[in-house]
């Protein structure tokens, strides 16, 4: 099998089509995403979307750079920065064969939408990534939606938007199980998010073992 570390190089900042994602002007829910930029040294060069992560932190993806208020970036295509909000969306893992909503923003700053049906296929993008894997569904994505939430049909956040795979990409990597598919969109589910979160967690505030009770004489 081809690494599919150098089939995604061209895909990862979703530079392209995959599909046609249709604009929305309101809605309760994926009204929830919102606009990112890279900073200093590359203020406003590229964008993205995020979606908040608890009332204290948003979360995006990585390769939008010199973002700021960053604090943790994962061993994924996550990260997690700074930024405040009333209320958070709600979170839960995915499951194969459920109606999703990819939705974020395009490079002309509409909110638009892709939706489809989450796959049971996971690919793993860079070894260098050790176990990270990512999930996959066959609505579109185009520039601009990476970091954007993935919503199930009952509102939750199941992921974030992380790449896509053209036909001829999926040709190239020859999964059997990927092999009918005329796009699939590539998202970092919430476990692997959340797992990232406790990492960070855990960096952030290490935990100290308690003083060794000294025996009584």
């Amino acid at each position: 099998m081809r690494p599919i570390k150098s089939l995604v190089a061209a895909s990862v900042l979703l530079s392209g089509c995959n599909g046609v994602p249709t604009a929305f002007t309101q809605d309760p829910v994926f009204d929830q995403a919102f606009v990112v930029h890279s900073g200093a040294p590359l203020p406003y060069v590229l964008m993205g979307t995020a979606i908040q992560w608890n009332e204290d932190y948003a979360v995006t993806v990585k390769h939008i750079p010199y973002l700021s208020g960053a604090v943790y970036q994962g061993q994924g295509d996550v990260q997690f920065f700074r930024h405040k909000a009333s209320g958070v969306p709600a979170w839960r893992a995915y499951h194969p064969g459920e109606a999703l909503t990819a939705v974020g923003y395009n490079s002309l700053y509409m909110s638009v939408k892709g939706s489809g049906h989450a796959l049971s296929a996971m690919v793993r993008l860079d070894p260098k990534e050790g176990s990270v894997m990512y999930a996959t569904h066959d609505g579109p994505t185009a520039k601009g939606m990476s970091g954007g939430p993935v919503f199930s049909a009952d509102g939750k956040v199941v992921g974030i938007t992380v790449a896509f795979l053209t036909q001829s990409d999926l040709n190239a990597i020859k999964r059997p199980d990927l092999a009918g598919e005329p796009r699939v969109s590539i998202f970092l589910p919430y476990v692997e998010i959340n797992r990232e979160w406790n990492r960070y967690l855990a960096q952030a505030h290490p935990l100290t073992p308690p003083p060794t009770r000294l025996a009584s004489r």
